[in-house]
């Protein structure tokens, strides 16, 4: 268990928690808990073809996914539904979405009833660790869901399995160095070591009583996608497209002036090998 951290509100406001060991699936329902109650908070957000707080535009969504049309789909954290909307309404042969949080399965289900009682979508509300009975799928994706998982080495020895050979796997998450910075006494500045990574736990995280998540450097990242035989093709991080209200306090955690000085979201193409 790595020593957790304490800063400040919002997804970097961290409890301290000395010498408290967690098991994953400890971690996994508390996080489950916690989502259960935030799920409104996420409605739609960070959704095809955004894949980030800042987005990335329609461009780079395409020419990360390919063509969407009579193809075939899983999204790991689907939430509330709406990239599964998105590719439905572009063609998609079928689309399974999974998702552990029972809210968000019920609000991706109101979302895609159509799609649904169609054939062409199947959701699951089950951890995204927990591996489905799927193959020869062209594409799985996540879009700021990966980095939540408590086994990294499991999800993605699964994902591995779901894809045809060539398949692609997209997906997105924080920055890590994006993590290590915050704004104080009126600048922003390097609080913790990129290097350490780190568990921590986000007390009262969106009102809930709190969740648990490890921050791993990009190259953990690498390292854990080769090990699972993935080929990475292409490694993006996006400038800011757009910007929110809430973005422009400076002392935001998801701060645009933050965002144009370092990298907020990064993200991994990969290929199984043919």
């Amino acid at each position: 268990m790595v020593k957790m951290k304490k800063t400040k509100k919002d997804f970097s406001s961290l409890s301290l928690r000395k010498n408290k060991k967690i098991s994953r699936q400890g971690a996994l329902q508390t996080n489950k808990q916690a989502w259960e109650i935030a799920a409104s908070n996420f409605y739609g957000v960070n959704a095809m073809p955004e894949w980030g707080p800042f987005g990335i535009g329609e461009d780079i969504n395409e020419a990360l996914i390919g063509s969407v049309k009579n193809k075939t789909f899983v999204e790991i954290a689907c939430g509330s539904g709406h990239s599964i909307g998105y590719l439905v309404k572009h063609g998609a042969k079928r689309v399974h979405g999974v998702d552990m949080t029972h809210a968000q399965i019920e609000s991706a289900t109101q979302l895609n009833r159509n799609a649904i009682q169609k054939g062409k979508v199947k959701l699951y509300e089950i951890p995204m660790e927990q591996k489905l009975n799927i193959r020869s799928i062209d594409t799985v994706f996540s879009i700021y869901g990966i980095g939540w998982t408590v086994s990294p080495k499991k999800l993605l020895k699964n994902i591995f399995g779901y894809l045809s050979p060539g398949g692609r796997f997209v997906w997105s998450w924080d920055h890590t160095f994006f993590t290590d910075v915050e704004y104080q006494k009126g600048k922003f500045a390097i609080k913790y070591s990129y290097h350490k990574e780190r568990e921590v736990f986000i007390n009262g995280w969106r009102g809930s009583k709190g969740a648990y998540i490890t921050y791993r450097k990009t190259a953990t990242w690498f390292k854990l996608l080769t090990e699972a035989g993935f080929r990475v093709i292409g490694y993006l991080e996006p400038e800011p497209r757009k910007a929110t209200r809430q973005s422009k306090d400076r002392k935001r955690y998801y701060s645009i002036y933050k965002a144009k000085m370092i990298p907020s979201t990064m993200i991994f193409v990969c290929e199984k090998p043919s």
